[in-house]
């Protein structure tokens, strides 16, 4: 009787220890749930990185809106209007003669001339913002015209007198006369990228394109036949006008070419500079021309 208990009890311990050991966890689990804390930690730390992301913000354009001069009410004030010709509304409501209104690059001011009455009578340069307040007196040589932005907006070149001036437009410092010449400089231009301004000299019946730093260094002859009224920059920094090179065999009526006089090309369209409007395209693929009427003609 004692050897059969004792048989039982050693099967017992036996069965005990054995189920101990089948409790007992495995390294495989353990290895399973630290892998699963790795990979729980590494999908916090992405999602954290998107969180924290700021996206650029975006301007939104101006509004397309047209600045021109009128003298529907007896002599010529600022107008703007939308493209559809709605909405017209007379800026500067002055008896003086305002007129050759210039929109800032931003859209947010306009450039014009004026010869209202002030301390000093005369013609001058004013800007104003876009609904008309704020209009203030910029540039104190009589004989002001033409104004025309930087592409930053912070500066203005003009003519007067016959030559090409510069001014900053919060009025922080003088004029700068950039030619000082006695040759007479018409219209000047700012080119696309700032680095040059653009303008014609010579007599009305013989003048010649030519380019000048902003600081009114390195002055160079783009033309030279005499031929050139007109002048304007492409999109690319090129310069647009009419024939105006000796060695050109063929009357040129748009010709496209290089600042510094080379690569002369040209662009298309028919009809002289003075008849035919031509502008860019903005692709800067073509030129368009639209015909203007003088004095009643064609």
């Amino acid at each position: 009787m004692k050897r059969i208990l004792k048989k039982t009890l050693m099967i017992l311990v036996v069965l005990f220890f054995v189920l101990v050991g089948c409790s007992a966890p495995t390294p495989e689990p353990q290895l399973m749930q630290e892998t699963a804390v790795a990979e729980t930690v590494s999908v916090t730390e992405t999602a954290a990185v998107e969180i924290t992301t700021i996206p650029t913000e975006t301007t939104e354009p101006f509004a397309c809106t047209i600045a021109f001069d009128s003298d529907r009410d007896g002599n010529k004030e600022i107008y703007r209007m939308d493209p559809d010709g709605s909405n017209q509304v007379n800026l500067t409501n002055d008896p003086a003669d305002d007129f050759d209104p210039v929109w800032s690059p931003d859209g947010s001011q306009i450039a014009f001339v004026s010869n209202r009455e002030n301390e000093t009578p005369g013609q001058f340069i004013y800007v104003m913002n876009a609904d008309g307040s704020e209009l203030h007196q910029l540039t104190y040589e009589n004989g002001s015209e033409f104004p025309d932005w930087s592409h930053d907006g912070s500066a203005l070149t003009y003519t007067s007198n016959g030559d090409i001036y510069v001014i900053d437009v919060d009025g922080s410092g003088q004029s700068v006369n950039l030619t000082n010449s006695p040759e007479k400089e018409h219209r000047s231009s700012w080119s696309p990228d700032g680095s040059l301004i653009l303008f014609t000299m010579g007599e009305d019946q013989n003048q010649n394109i030519y380019v000048i730093d902003p600081d009114g260094s390195n002055k160079t002859q783009v033309t030279d036949n005499g031929r050139n009224h007109e002048a304007k920059w492409t999109i690319d920094g090129r310069i647009f006008t009419g024939w105006g090179w000796v060695e050109q065999e063929q009357f040129c009526n748009n010709c496209v070419v290089n600042p510094d006089g080379s690569d002369i090309r040209e662009a298309g369209g028919k009809g002289m500079l003075k008849r035919y409007f031509p502008f860019w395209t903005v692709d800067s693929e073509h030129v368009e021309c639209a015909s203007l009427a003088f004095n009643d003609s064609p």
